[in-house]
């Protein structure tokens, strides 16, 4: 079956893509090529085609979709993080969320939130983000590698890359020959890293994949994500991975089990479980290759196929 979708995403203030409308592009994900964008000089729904469906991707457009006409398309709303800045307006993100759209929602912790806030189960879909396994997979082997922790860097403050920084740190100071490549959205290396850390930059999705494969330990300091994707690369291509418990990687990251997880406040716990990663090669490569097992299971064929039959039962 084949649907004509709409996503409502806004990218940035409209006043400031008068240059962008002549050759719009999304730049940070590969589209297929029958993908058709269209880079609207406003909000308002005479921009937006008819359709079969309508998907709001963020809270600022949940309302615009909201209001848009019956021939735009069955009307849903992709939730796929907690904004943390928001802490303090729960209620207005809240409301975004009992608007009248059916939701797709990427992790069963985002959902109990949706829940809490008084959405209706039957208007919830749990599906959650995937793995291309084709491009995300193991070439290095898991058993040998070097004592290399690879980890996100960003300024993001809910990313807390300062307490993976204190943790990497600290590790150092334990285990002299740790090596600790960075990856992150800002090309320029960031001044506060020492010399002995790699930085890499915003990196090409075949370089990524290269860098998880020479690392044996992925670190995640974050104070909530909504599924978590680097983990679960990583962990697809063999990394043993540390994490806080940041809500949506519950969906993969089981402690003892398919990774070692600690409490988001709990620096000290974060800094001994990548530490155990370093000194206990039989529990990493164990860690690590349950954690490929168990993320193999998050596949683009189930999550398409699941968003499908949603999408089917109202367009």
């Amino acid at each position: 079956m084949r649907f004509l979708l709409t996503f409502f995403w806004l990218l940035r203030h409209p006043a400031d893509l008068a240059d962008e409308i002549k050759k719009p592009e999304v730049s940070w994900y590969s589209l297929h090529s029958s993908v058709k964008v269209v880079r609207a000089t406003d909000l308002e729904a005479r921009q937006v085609p008819d359709a079969d469906a309508i998907f709001a991707t963020r809270w600022t457009t949940a309302s615009l979709v909201s209001e848009c006409p019956h021939d735009k398309g069955a009307k849903f709303y992709l939730v796929q993080d907690f904004p943390p800045w928001m802490d303090d307006e729960k209620h207005t993100l809240a409301q975004t969320w009992r608007l009248p759209l059916k939701k797709v929602v990427i992790s069963n912790w985002l959902a109990e939130l949706v829940t809490q806030a008084g959405v209706p189960k039957e208007d919830i879909e749990v599906i959650h983000d995937a793995i291309d396994h084709e491009r995300f997979r193991v070439v290095n082997s898991i058993r040998g590698r070097a004592k290399r922790v690879v980890m996100l860097y960003s300024h993001q403050p809910y990313k807390r890359s300062d307490l993976g920084l204190s943790t990497l740190l600290k590790c150092k100071n334990a285990v002299p020959n740790l090596q600790a490549s960075l990856f992150g959205p800002v090309r320029k290396r960031p001044a506060e890293l020492p010399s002995w850390i790699g930085y890499h930059g915003n990196v090409s999705e075949s370089d990524l994949i290269k860098l998880y494969n020479s690392a044996s330990i992925y670190l995640c300091s974050s104070a909530t994500e909504g599924f978590a994707l680097p983990p679960a690369e990583a962990m697809a291509c063999g990394c043993a991975v540390a994490t806080t418990d940041c809500g949506g990687n519950r969906e993969y990251a089981e402690h003892e089990k398919t990774a070692l997880v600690s409490d988001p406040d709990d620096c000290a716990s974060l800094v001994n479980n990548v530490l155990r990663l370093l000194s206990d090669e039989e529990l990493r490569v164990k860690i690590a290759q349950a954690g490929r097992d168990r993320i193999s299971e998050f596949t683009w064929e189930e999550s398409t196929q699941r968003l499908t039959e949603f999408i089917d039962r109202y367009a």
